[in-house]
């Protein structure tokens, strides 16, 4: 792979007992165009801002997808990037669902194993956080039709991060807006699902909420997920999330939890709850832990959640087999898990 070095790095400048996220970025990024008939070859180049014609479609259209995925450092200072292949593959869905074009599964996870090694010093300690990897595609036509581009950039940024969430959250329980319809790109990440979801999600703010705990407003209520994590409870020793469909992100963490869950003999349900049945546990006591799962927050507790005018709390960080699912997770992103390595891309 050509890979052009910047000259003078950034790295000595970064503080990594004080990492905000998504605002420090490695020296480089990793780049590949599209020209409406093939990919080119895989490039990394220092990290600048990228020149756009004003016309350019993704500007005015919005077709554009992202991931987001870690790579950690152990004690040992071995390097490994966490579902690596699972984050590919849904790149490669949301890429169908949006018309763009495709990704060669081997040759970008060859690419951005390359990436990361190059970017190897910026990762975190254990204790700090870890390597935050952005990759995203755009359209690049200059066009103002509405159609959609032949010609894509598909590209790797990466941010050293810290913990995106430091205490249990408290969430509002959505009963206006709508995050994504059925039939719609809900499932994808796409860029827009997120820009739409900003104006209900700062209302929330407002008001001192985390997180909104969106709902499918045309079906009872029922409950999906959060604005940047799916959604978790356990009542009865059992453990409940939506079921997914089209209108909720196929979460790798998610995923993650889940098969750690049954490993460890959890019941598992993936189904459907109305908010007025979850109110109802929540009013009798049933619920006994509560958590957001997502690659930015990992395993997150929810300690209180409100629901119209009423509020509920939920010891959810003193629940031992969540507190021992969270070091279960950690053991694997850590390279101690032999039983669920397949997860695992280790950087030489």
């Amino acid at each position: 792979m050509q890979i052009e070095r910047v000259k003078e790095s950034t790295l000595g400048s970064i503080d990594f007992e004080k990492l905000d996220f998504g605002k420090i970025f490695t020296d480089h990024m990793l780049i590949c165009d599209f020209d409406g008939e093939s990919w080119g070859e895989f490039h990394i180049e220092p990290l600048k801002p990228i020149a756009m014609h004003p016309a350019s479609s993704v500007l005015h259209y919005g077709q554009a997808i992202f991931e987001g995925l870690k790579a950690y450092k152990n004690d040992e200072n071995q390097i490994n990037i966490f579902r690596l292949q699972s984050n590919i593959i849904r790149f490669n869905e949301s890429a169908l669902r949006m018309q763009m074009p495709s990704i060669d599964p081997e040759k970008s996870l060859l690419a951005i194993k390359e990436f990361v090694g190059l970017e190897k010093d910026f990762i975190p300690t254990k204790d700090q956080g870890s390597l935050y990897l952005r990759p995203f595609m755009i359209s690049t036509d200059h066009t103002l039709k509405a159609l959609s581009s032949k010609t894509f950039r598909f590209m790797v940024i990466a941010c050293p991060v810290g913990f995106y969430y430091d205490k249990p959250l408290n969430i509002f329980l959505e009963q206006t807006h709508r995050r994504a319809a059925r039939g719609g790109v809900g499932f994808a990440k796409a860029a827009g699902n997120y820009a739409a979801s900003f104006y209900p999600t700062e209302l929330a703010r407002d008001k001192g909420y985390d997180q909104i705990l969106w709902t499918d407003i045309t079906n009872g209520c029922t409950l999906e997920e959060l604005g940047s994590a799916n959604f978790f409870y356990v009542k009865e020793d059992v453990v409940h999330t939506p079921e997914i469909h089209d209108s909720i992100l196929k979460g790798i963490t998610r995923d993650s939890v889940i098969q750690l869950a049954k490993a460890k003999g959890l019941d598992v349900i993936e189904g459907s709850t109305s908010a007025a049945d979850f109110k109802k546990d929540l009013a009798e006591g049933n619920i006994e832990c509560m958590f957001a799962t997502g690659t930015a927050a990992a395993i997150t507790y929810v300690n209180s959640i409100t629901i119209g005018s009423d509020a509920f709390e939920v010891d959810s960080n003193h629940y031992q087999p969540i507190l021992d699912l969270k070091e279960d997770l950690d053991s694997v992103k850590f390279l101690k898990n032999k039983e669920f390595e397949h997860w695992n891309v280790v950087v030489d």
